[in-house]
């Protein structure tokens, strides 16, 4: 099972700041986005200078879709990204960090804290698919 260490946004300030500003991310480095009620969820390049994967995850931790978004400087306008369908969570992750592990649409996560306080998605392969 492959693991990732994640920054919570999980309020509405940190979820709006996300990873604007940023100009890097540990290579098993991320960060969650968890919000209370399920809802369509848009994701935009705003002040953004890293190249991200964007997982969106179901209410029973599946993810549903996975996708890009260029950082503000290749794309030269503001681009949104978005879930098909409702989400309470979305995983954002360096370009590509989920097809070079393998991490597919159908897989599921689950969220727990380490021993010392990080927040730690673990990613789970589902059978059969």
């Amino acid at each position: 099972m492959l693991k990732m260490i994640v920054e919570m946004a999980d309020t509405p300030s940190k979820q709006q700041q996300g990873l604007m500003f940023r100009n890097k991310l540990g290579e098993d480095s991320g960060m969650a986005f968890k919000f209370s009620t399920p809802k369509v969820l848009n994701f935009w390049n705003l002040n953004t200078y890293i190249p991200l994967d964007i997982a969106f995850i179901s209410p029973e931790n599946k993810i549903i879709k996975i996708t890009n978004i260029e950082p503000i400087s290749k794309s030269k306008s503001v681009k949104t990204v978005s879930s098909d369908t409702d989400c309470l969570m979305a995983i954002e992750a360096n370009l590509d960090f989920f097809s070079e592990n393998g991490i597919k649409i159908g897989d599921k996560i689950d969220l727990e804290r380490n021993e010392i306080g990080e927040t730690v998605v673990t990613f789970k392969k589902v059978e059969g698919k």
